[in-house]
């Protein structure tokens, strides 16, 4: 139930904040997972609000190259790909791209995402020229 999840993540979100900093490193997950829910329902603007809230934390706390970091450029570009703007999501896949070939295993499973997902873009934008 999407729901009483958003509502769930909500509700810690706001008794996080009582107790910690607005940038405490814990935030970028619920922030994240919360996009999760948004882009679930089709609530794009509001998926990549959280999706970006998450990212910022985050780009505070770890390494440039930690894997984290490449997921929230990944979940950013799918949010742009369904806006249609494909150059930006094709931007965001390339830097999740760039992050995961450096911090992940070279046959892992999420390098071959990206790639997937940025072959969905190019086959989007082509139907766009099609038309």
């Amino acid at each position: 139930d999407r729901g009483r999840a958003l509502e769930s993540y909500n509700r810690a979100v706001s008794l996080f904040k009582q107790a910690h900093d607005e940038n405490h490193p814990h935030l970028a997950g619920f922030y994240n997972n919360i996009g999760l829910i948004y882009q679930e329902e089709n609530k794009y603007f509001e998926a990549l609000d959280f999706y970006e809230k998450s990212l910022a934390i985050d780009n505070k706390h770890l390494p440039p190259d930690h894997p984290d970091l490449g997921a929230s450029y990944n979940n950013i570009g799918i949010v742009h790909d369904c806006l249609g703007h494909y150059d930006l999501a094709l931007d965001h896949y390339n830097r999740s791209l760039k992050i995961k070939l450096k911090s992940l295993p070279a046959q892992h499973p999420n390098i071959a995402m990206t790639y997937k997902n940025m072959g969905l873009v190019h086959e989007n934008k082509d139907e766009l020229y099609r038309a």
